[in-house]
């Protein structure tokens, strides 16, 4: 079981306003959702907030794939934001910078994104992101899942993944701490807006994919493939073949 000083850490909070902790849940997002769904049907403000739970049971990843949170192994957060609608477009890309860069600073991991949130370490997923949106009018609810390998999990359902402790050069002192600096760390890079100029440019900095690399999609049943040409000012993967260039705007890169 993880245990959190919850008051002292929210005391140093400058953009989340409350903190839960969760020994085990089925999953921090459907709770999330919950939490979205009664504030918009009862026209009250969405708490800026993080859920985190010590064990998932019922864990969920991209595609409604199980993800396994076993206890004492990761950070399960979920964060929950009101931003304004125009500022959608830059969310995956401006949350993959958050966590890429937290296992940068805080542990010195050479972090990488693959599109469009996958965050990547020497090759291997050390982190994976699901954001869900609710729009009303011009505000955009935000349930934000995360969830960071701190220790390694031998599981044949993620045979490419690595983990926090197998990786930093530095002093590692485990599961509390590491959660720890990630509130501080996401709450302090929250404080700022998704603005489509500095997100597209940290992302494109970021990125494990190089102009020329050969890119497989998969969209729904539909699979689109060619050479990797970048993004685009919306965030779109751009990838050509025969000298045309297909944006894709969601898929899952193989």
């Amino acid at each position: 079981m993880i245990h959190l000083d919850t008051r002292a850490i929210v005391d140093r909070l400058t953009t989340l306003e409350s903190l839960a902790v969760i020994p085990r849940v089925s999953s921090t997002n459907l709770i999330a959702r919950r939490i979205v769904e009664e504030c918009i049907e009862n026209e009250l403000s969405l708490p800026q907030a993080m859920i985190i739970a010590g064990e998932q049971f019922a864990g969920i990843g991209r595609n409604a794939r199980s993800w396994s949170s076993p206890a004492g192994k990761g950070i399960y957060a979920t964060t929950l934001l009101t931003r304004p609608t125009a500022e959608l477009p830059m969310v995956p890309l401006g949350i993959a910078n958050i966590i890429a860069t937290y296992l940068r600073d805080v542990f010195s991991i050479e972090a990488r994104i693959k599109w469009p949130n996958d965050i990547l370490a020497g090759g291997r997923k050390i982190a994976g992101i699901l954001s869900e949106a609710r729009v009303q009018d011009d505000r955009a609810f935000l349930v934000i899942g995360i969830g960071i390998n701190v220790e390694p999990v031998r599981d044949d359902a993620r045979p490419n993944a690595v983990a926090i402790s197998e990786l930093s050069p530095r002093n590692f002192r485990g599961i509390e701490n590491a959660t720890v600096a990630f509130i501080e760390h996401v709450d302090g890079r929250l404080g700022r807006p998704f603005a489509r100029a500095p997100v597209l440019a940290e992302w494109r900095k970021l990125t494990v994919h190089k102009p020329g690399d050969k890119i497989t999609c998969v969209l729904g049943e539909r699979t689109v493939s060619g050479t990797w040409k970048g993004i685009d000012d919306e965030g779109r993967a751009l990838l050509e073949q025969n000298g045309t260039v297909t944006a894709v705007s969601a898929g899952e890169l193989l």
